[in-house]
């Protein structure tokens, strides 16, 4: 303890008790050493496991960014190409209905023609049963009216066969 009071005194009246400080200097070196050689490994590989924790997400990170970038510029190519196939199957339609229009359209066209060929055929036709029509009319009043006229009875075969010739030139000369 002498020891304890010479440092004391001649520490030159600090107040430093010199064994009290080596002792805690000891104590403080041997923990210290201890917390050096089992705590110190443990704290830093916890450390370098947040680290490596911290890159991997970060690594994750500009992976997910990049893998967004990519997935947008293919989500564009896709839509440009929608929108292209959209046009070109809207073109091909326009065209189609075009063509469907005009094939219609000419389809009523013949229709039309053919119908209308068809009314004049039976007009004509009406108009020849009213001709013969007339001319047996003509005959009859013809003969009716020679029989008038001649006062004589004329074989009535004979005088429709007359007049059926005579209405028949008349029908030619006029066609012609």
């Amino acid at each position: 303890m002498q020891l304890a009071f010479i440092l004391a005194e001649d520490s030159g009246g600090l107040g430093i008790n010199a064994l009290a400080f080596i002792s805690q200097l000891i104590s403080f070196i041997i923990v210290f050493v201890l917390l050096w050689k089992w705590l110190l490994p443990i704290i830093l590989r916890t450390l370098e496991k947040r680290q490596a924790l911290i890159r991997e997400g970060i690594d994750n990170a500009e992976k997910a960014r990049r893998d967004l970038a990519d997935a947008t510029a293919r989500a564009k190519q896709i839509i440009a190409d929608a929108r292209r196939q959209a046009q070109d199957t809207i073109d091909r339609a326009t065209k189609n209905a075009e063509q469907v229009a005009r094939q219609i359209e000419q389809e009523a066209h013949i229709r039309a023609e053919r119908f209308s060929q068809q009314q004049v055929t039976r007009i004509q036709q009406e108009a020849n049963r009213a001709r013969i029509e007339l001319s047996r009319e003509v005959v009859n009043l013809s003969i009716e009216a020679a029989g008038r006229v001649i006062g004589r009875s004329v074989d009535s075969n004979d005088n429709r066969r007359l007049v059926e010739e005579f209405a028949t030139s008349s029908d030619q000369a006029r066609n012609n």
